[in-house]
């Protein structure tokens, strides 16, 4: 006698049994991590792209067990349905991407313990009121947000859109879902997309203190750490291979005694195989084996191994020779004149120091070369490369919303254009870490970050924490060493990564002089920038530029029309156009402005094209620029090309008063510096020329009629 065959769902072509793989049709990036249909756990971390996302896994415990197995069969079709994939009206890939899909589980999940508090058993036995009644349910709940609503009702728009490509019981009533309608328009939910971004910027007296102190730490304090940090971190690497059972398993049922002994022994045959010494310490003329630091080096309980007798035994018998300060730096450099630190450094505290080491170089990569958060901490090692006929610095990494052809990490794939900190700072990373990840998950020496850290990067919200972390530590440690000034606490509250860009792009706008790292400027920084990713409308930075831009020339012409107002002289060729300009456009500094096209549009209006020089202000309109060539395309004015009588200059108040400055300057130049004749007579002629201009704009200002009174008459 025969048993009948067993009948299997199939989804995507595949007749699904326990143990039919979970991703079939999804690229993988991580080997060695298998998941399977029967498994009460599945781990979707290998077909996701960038490591920092968080949340990888489906626990599917927390579904309620009459929809289990009909929410494994939906997930299986969304994973593995990738050619004319069911789609929705609004969705702008071919297929749902993994982080999406795990980020409509929740609301999946919410839905299903709806149904199931209904007494409905399957997805099949929803009617159309029952659909009706959740949509009331998730609309007219309080104190929930727009975009949360939103996400719980695409959640099931989903799942009705792929109802064709399921088994019956998996199926939600045919049939247009809600009438058609989004679940944006459901939600009455504004979607950002297209919107400037609206991130509060990092106050400039802050940002600048914070820059200064991230740069001092990966340029000079790493240097004094790295190279008991590179011996640390071998030591650590072998203890990790080489450790025992016993040191692996739960410490509630392993004695601490049996565990540190068995584990001290396989490290000193191991240290002996490959000819290695472990950490010393020098008292006086006497070097002894610095214990502390061969615990943490060795992955060794401290107390344990300073207590029991069994480790001068072990010490003795292997004989092994002793380097002192292997694990320790006591050698630190100044800083201007001063040492940033006095005393030494042991491998405890190394440990700490090296994570505000990694947080300083985060926050050079991110804010000089304007990535990501998740292209910053997805970057990995051999990164930086430089083309020496361009001259440029290339940082080439994960380019999170390219298109595929983009992401590969190659320089050949239009990578970022960064300044020479940006790749020393991947350098001391580089040095830092023992896999390919720049910034791997968990602390430096613990287990999982040898376990993972490979596949894992940080997340936002850890480096945020290493962020405040930092400020405090460099705040009480360092700055009042080498009188560097704090960082201060800023108006907009804690210091988050998303900030970056934005400040970035506020400083380039705003103060495109402005020195950082050195003898950079954030004008070259920019145009460095835009010769790669960064510079592309795939990286979105040149929208927060755009968006800076606005926002300072709204400002400009709001103060502007306030000086007009009280009283401000304008003069030469322009001044009647400056004048109405100002009085037109007036009405853009209050504007309220809700997408990047209507700023582009807005910016383009002549009426804004109001540019405040060193001594002039340029009323700029293109065909009578003398600044331009004929083959110029520009925009905005050449200002290295500025002529004093152009006819779209126009002479403010605050004009004149710089000019006469700079005259005095010059006159200085005259009376104190030996210069060679040519020279002397063009100071001579610019002399002219600005006399002149100051005296045309005092000649041209009103007469000022005076007040007549009552007993004057």
């Amino acid at each position: 006698m025969t048993n009948a065959a067993e009948v299997f769902d199939v989804v995507a072509g595949v007749h699904l049994t326990p143990d039919t793989e979970v991703l079939i049709n999804r690229t993988l990036h991580i080997d060695g991590i298998r998941c399977l249909f029967g498994d009460p756990v599945w781990d979707l971390s290998a077909a996701i792209e960038d490591r920092h996302s968080a949340g990888q896994a489906v626990h599917w415990g927390g579904f309620p067990t009459p929809f289990r197995y009909a929410c494994k069969l939906y997930l299986f079709a969304l994973l593995n349905i990738v050619d004319d994939a069911p789609r929705l009206d609004s969705s702008r890939s071919l297929y749902p991407h993994i982080k999406t899909i795990l980020g409509e589980l929740v609301p999946l999940r919410r839905f299903t313990i709806w149904l199931a508090d209904k007494g409905v058993r399957s997805f099949d036995q929803v009617s159309a009121e029952h659909l009706d009644d959740y949509l009331r349910h998730v609309t007219e709940t309080s104190g929930v947000s727009a975009q949360s609503k939103r996400s719980a009702l695409q959640a099931i728009k989903r799942l009705h859109v792929y109802r064709d490509a399921l088994p019956a019981q998996c199926r939600l009533p045919p049939g247009p879902l809600w009438g058609g309608a989004s679940a944006r328009g459901l939600a009455h939910y504004e979607s950002s997309w297209g919107k400037p971004n609206t991130t509060p910027r990092i106050h400039p007296d802050v940002m600048e203190p914070l820059l200064s102190a991230a740069l001092m730490v990966t340029r000079t304090v790493a240097a004094d750490l790295l190279p008991a940090a590179r011996n640390l971190l071998a030591m650590r690497h072998l203890a990790h291979q080489i450790a025992p059972d016993i040191r692996r398993a739960p410490t509630r049922t392993v004695s601490l005694f049996d565990t540190t002994k068995a584990h001290l022994e396989c490290l000193l045959a191991a240290l002996g195989r490959n000819d290695a010494s472990i950490p010393g310490i020098r008292t006086g003329d006497t070097s002894t084996v610095d214990l502390m630091g061969l615990a943490v080096g060795g992955w060794l309980n401290y107390t344990e191994l300073k207590r029991m007798r069994e480790t001068s035994v072990l010490l003795a018998e292997y004989g092994l020779p002793i380097e002192v300060d292997m694990l320790r730096a006591n050698t630190f450099s100044p800083i201007s004149t001063r040492p940033w630190r006095e005393a030494p450094v042991g491998a405890s505290e190394l440990v700490e120091l090296l994570r505000h080491v990694t947080t300083a170089c985060f926050l050079v990569i991110a804010y000089l070369s304007g990535v990501r958060t998740g292209e910053a901490l997805n970057l990995r090692r051999g990164c930086i490369s430089r083309d020496s006929k361009l001259a440029l610095t290339l940082m080439s990494g994960q380019q999170l919303k390219a298109n595929d052809r983009r992401r590969d990490r190659s320089p050949a794939t239009i990578p970022w254009v960064v300044t020479d900190e940006t790749a020393h700072a991947v350098g001391v990373l580089e040095r830092l870490t023992v896999s390919d990840l720049l910034f791997p998950a968990f602390n430096i020496c613990s287990q999982q970050r040898f376990l993972f850290g490979a596949t894992r990067t940080r997340t936002p919200g850890s480096i945020n924490a290493d962020i405040t972390s930092f400020v405090e530590w460099f705040n009480r440690e360092v700055a009042p060493a080498v009188s560097h000034p704090p960082i201060g606490a800023d108006p907009e509250g804690t210091i988050q990564v998303p900030r970056l860009r934005r400040t970035l792009a506020w400083h380039i706008v705003r103060r495109p002089g402005g020195t950082i790292a050195g003898a950079t400027q954030y004008g070259h920084l920019h145009t460095q920038m835009i010769h790669g990713y960064a510079g592309g409308a795939d990286s979105g930075f040149l929208d927060d530029i755009t968006f800076e831009r606005f926002l300072h020339r709204a400002e400009i012409i709001h103060d502007d029309h306030q000086r007009l107002q009280r009283g401000e002289h304008v003069s030469g060729p322009a001044a009647d156009e400056y004048r109405d300009r100002v009085d037109r456009a007036s009405a853009f500094a209050g504007l309220t402005v809700s997408t990047t096209s209507q700023i582009n549009q807005a910016l383009s209006n002549p009426d804004l094209q109001i540019h405040h020089g060193a001594v002039v202000t340029c009323v700029f309109r293109r065909a009578t620029a003398a600044c331009l060539k004929t083959s110029d395309g520009s925009a905005e004015p050449f200002w290295s090309r500025c002529r004093l009588g152009c006819v779209n200059a126009a002479r403010t108040d605050r004009d004149a008063a710089n000019l006469a400055q700079h005259v005095e300057a010059l006159q200085r130049d005259l009376a104190t510096l030996e210069l060679p004749e040519p020279l002397r007579q063009r100071v001579q002629l610019r002399l002219i020329e600005h006399r002149n201009a100051l005296a045309e704009h005092e000649s041209s200002r009103p007469m000022t009629v005076p007040h007549q009174s009552e007993d004057d008459e």
